[in-house]
């Protein structure tokens, strides 16, 4: 009987909710700490309850018993309803689940489903979840299909979204295998092998590892070598980084093709011709150089802007696996727990689900892993000074993206910092703000916080208060990212997910500038082009405007 009283109740609230409910604008949090965004539907008669994401192709199916609460999302508040049981009844329950919870913990829980099979955590926008991956025999479907733990169905994840699947149970750590000379070798696809070197050329690098002969790997499809294993991190500030990708004006028509790194870690920016037995011969505009191979730590393959903007339009894996290799993967399955498909730079491959740390899906998967960030090898050409610069279209496209926020005074919301203080936006009127939405398994977002910090201490120093403000993520994690890209930006922590529905971030990285009036001027999306300078042009043009 108190199991109808419950799904009647949750049946109600949601009938009053869905006046108000656009997208998925409804959480549900389950018994073992995790949740689901979705629209919601309820049937009286089974007890389940129905939530539709966006990531999977079908609703997940959920025992009234194993939802623990309901989180309603709209423009004014987010609150948690709690499904009313008497607290002396939930051990009887009959869903094994909740009795497992509710009288041994979580522990047992996590233990229960590691003795079962691989404990897995599924983590995307709106969305995380226990679970485990299904087999999927016969062809590669290149689908994923997730078996949520506390759901009663299994369903395929879409190829829209793009997520992170976390596996546990492996507790092993093994190095790359660099016997006979191999080190690291990284392809433009994201895959990563242990190989030897034996020769670099104006093709590209010769090489051999484990179940290969030498093969060629060609200029284009390589984005970096080590050639020297270095004891400790190499440091290099990202602003010098940043200045050796910026290639002069003078070189636009020839534009060097390598950033050499050496073992100290300093950059230089070259063309590497040839690589003998101790010496890489390099060429710096039109001098040639020998440099120690002993004393290289690293050879990068620099590419111009444009072609690192052209996304891939395919539906792919992206695996890290325990021994430090990492394989994109395209035509995947997962069969007797294994994950097979095709990748660049070891043709037919497949691993045990055992022996990989974590599986990034979506279009591009491989800029989700969190290291990306130092992988952008883009170079981009000096622009020309002011005075030389042609007079701009009195039809000038406007920057950013349309949107129905810009000219609208700023939502405001009720979060906290991540020091746990109450954070007032209002209170920053009468400076010019830029909200900037962000996730530490978002590798764009990352890269864009790095990128935006030099930008607003260029164009407005200490007269725009950049606001940080973290999806959905807790605040240990938030702070290991943000001490990675080394930012100075007030973190807000939006663990709700509120401020991010208000201000539309559908998807990250995602900008909001506010002019001194705390009206919204600019939203710049992740589909913007050229985020970086359409952001620098809207803060200059800010910045312009009279006070």
């Amino acid at each position: 009987m108190m199991r109808i009283v419950c799904a009647v109740l949750l049946g109600l609230f949601l009938a009053s909710q869905s006046l108000f409910a656009v997208g998925p604008a409804m959480r549900v949090w389950l018994v073992d700490g995790g949740y689901i965004d979705g629209n919601l539907s309820c049937d009286a008669k089974t007890d389940h309850i129905l939530c539709d994401s966006p990531l999977f192709a079908k609703p997940l199916e959920f025992d009234v018993d194993v939802v623990q609460s309901v989180t309603k999302k709209n423009t004014i508040f987010g609150r948690r309803y709690k499904l009313r049981r008497r607290e002396s009844e939930q051990a009887e329950f009959g869903n094994p689940a909740r009795a497992i919870v509710t009288q041994s913990g979580i522990s047992a829980w996590r233990r229960l489903l590691a003795s079962r099979r691989l404990e897995m955590q599924l983590e995307s926008s709106g969305v995380d979840l226990a679970g485990w991956l299904v087999d999927r025999p016969s062809k590669p479907s290149g689908r994923l299909v997730w078996q949520t733990a506390l759901s009663e169905n299994a369903t395929a994840i879409n190829q829209g979204p793009q997520g992170k699947i976390s596996i546990g149970s492996p507790r092993r750590e093994d190095d790359l295998d660099e016997s006979d000379g191999a080190l690291p070798v990284v392809f433009r696809t994201g895959d990563i092998v242990s190989a030897a070197i034996t020769r670099i050329d104006s093709r590209g690098v010769t090489a051999r590892w484990s179940g290969q002969g030498e093969v060629l790997i060609p200029n284009a499809d390589l984005e970096s070598v080590t050639l020297t294993k270095v004891t400790k991190p190499l440091e290099v500030h990202p602003r010098d980084l940043q200045r050796m990708l910026v290639v002069p004006r003078s070189m636009k028509d020839t534009p060097p093709t390598h950033l050499v790194v050496s073992v100290t870690g300093d950059l230089l920016r070259c063309n590497v011709l040839e690589l003998k037995t101790d010496v890489l011969v390099v060429q710096v505009r039109s001098k040639t150089i020998e440099l120690p191979r002993h004393r290289v730590a690293k050879i990068v393959w620099l590419y111009p802007q444009l072609d690192s903007q052209n996304a891939s339009t395919e539906f792919l894996v992206h695996a890290v696996l325990v021994d430090h290799r990492e394989v994109t993967l395209r035509e995947f399955a997962i069969e007797e727990q294994k994950l097979m498909g095709q990748s660049r730079a070891f043709a037919e491959f497949e691993v045990p689900l055992s022996d990989v740390k974590s599986i990034y899906f979506g279009r591009d998967p491989v800029a989700q892993a969190s290291d990306r960030v130092e992988r952008d090898w883009a170079i981009q050409s000096a622009t020309l000074p002011m005075a030389y610069r042609e007079e701009p279209s009195r039809k000038a496209p406007t920057l950013g993206v349309a949107s129905e926020l810009i000219g609208k005074p700023a939502p405001d919301f009720d979060l906290q910092t991540i020091e746990r203080e109450s954070f007032d936006l209002s209170a920053l009127k009468g400076r010019v703000v830029v909200l900037d939405f962000w996730a530490s398994w978002s590798a764009p977002s990352l890269r864009g916080l790095s990128e935006f910090s030099q930008a607003i201490l260029e164009v407005g120093g200490n007269d725009v208060a950049w606001v940080a403000i973290n999806l959905e993520e807790s605040a240990a994690t938030a702070s290991r990212a943000i001490e990675r890209v080394s930012v100075d930006a007030a973190v807000v922590m939006d663990v709700n997910g509120d401020a991010a529905y208000v201000y539309k971030a559908k998807s990250l990285p995602h900008t909001v500038i506010l002019d001194r009036n705390g009206v919204v001027v600019y939203v710049i999306d992740s589909n913007t082009p050229e985020r970086l300078e359409v952001f620098r042009q809207a803060l200059q043009q800010v910045f312009t405007e009279p006070k």
